[in-house]
C-alpha cells in the first residue's frame, strides 16, 4: 500500500511538472501563418516601440471620438482628433521617415490628415454623420495599412 502511494505521488509530481513546463515555456512560441504575405518593415527597437505606441494612441483617440459621438459632444471630438492631427506630424523622427516605405508613409500621413479633418469639422460645422463617414475612412486606412505591413525589430 505504501509503495502504491509513493508511485502515485511520483506520477502526479511528474505530471504536474510536465504540465507546468508546457504551460510556462511552450505557450509563448509564435504561431506562424504561412498565408501572411504582409511586408515586414524593420525598425530599430526604439522606432518600433514608437510606431506601436502611435497605433495604440490612434485607437485611444478613435475611442474618444466615438464617445464624443455617443454624447453628441463636438468639443470632445475636437480635442481627441486634434491630438493625432497634422500638428502631431512635427514630432515624427526623421529616421522613421527614412526607413518607412513610401506607401506606408502615405497611409500614415493620410491617417493624421483625416484626424485633422475630423477635428476641423467638429470645431466649425459639427455633423455626426460627417464624423461617422470620416471615421469610416480613417479605419479603412488603418485596415489597409495593417493588411499590407507588419513591424518588426532589427
Amino acid at each position: 500500500m505504501k509503495k502504491v502511494l509513493i508511485l502515485t505521488t511520483i506520477f502526479f509530481a511528474i505530471t504536474t511538472f510536465a504540465l507546468a513546463y508546457i504551460l510556462l515555456f511552450t505557450g509563448t512560441e509564435m504561431v506562424k501563418n504561412e498565408k501572411d504575405t504582409r511586408i515586414t518593415v524593420k525598425y530599430a527597437p526604439d522606432l518600433r516601440n514608437l510606431v506601436l505606441s502611435e497605433m495604440r494612441d490612434y485607437l485611444e483617440v478613435i475611442s474618444e471620438i466615438q464617445q464624443g459621438l455617443a454624447e453628441d459632444n463636438p468639443e470632445k471630438i475636437y480635442k481627441a482628433a486634434l491630438r493625432q492631427g497634422d500638428a502631431s506630424l512635427r514630432d515624427t523622427p526623421v529616421r522613421l521617415l527614412k526607413l518607412s516605405p513610401l506607401p506606408c508613409k502615405q497611409m500614415g500621413f493620410a491617417g493624421h490628415h483625416i484626424f485633422q479633418a475630423i477635428a476641423d469639422s467638429a470645431k466649425t460645422n459639427y455633423k455626426p454623420k460627417t464624423t461617422i463617414k470620416q471615421m469610416a475612412a480613417l479605419t479603412n486606412n488603418c485596415i489597409t495599412c495593417h493588411r499590407t505591413y507588419k513591424v518588426a525589430s532589427e
